[in-house]
């Protein structure tokens, strides 16, 4: 689990939180792009949009 690690983020008024740049260098996040929030099983995940379409149309394929 090297590569297993967490952060915080506070929850602004509008619903609104800082994903921390580690996250994001990770997610390959860049200004304008978008994430998609995954809730399983009582368990959110925090995906970037782009590689999460990416990965479920080539599974159709």
């Amino acid at each position: 689990m090297k590569d297993t690690f967490m952060d915080t983020a506070k929850v602004m008024s509008k619903g609104q939180v800082t994903i921390p740049k580690r996250i994001r260098e990770l997610l390959n996040l860049e200004n304008g792009d978008y994430v998609t929030f995954v809730v399983a099983e009582g368990k959110i995940q925090i995906v970037n949009s782009k590689t999460f379409i990416e990965d479920n149309i080539q599974d159709r394929k």
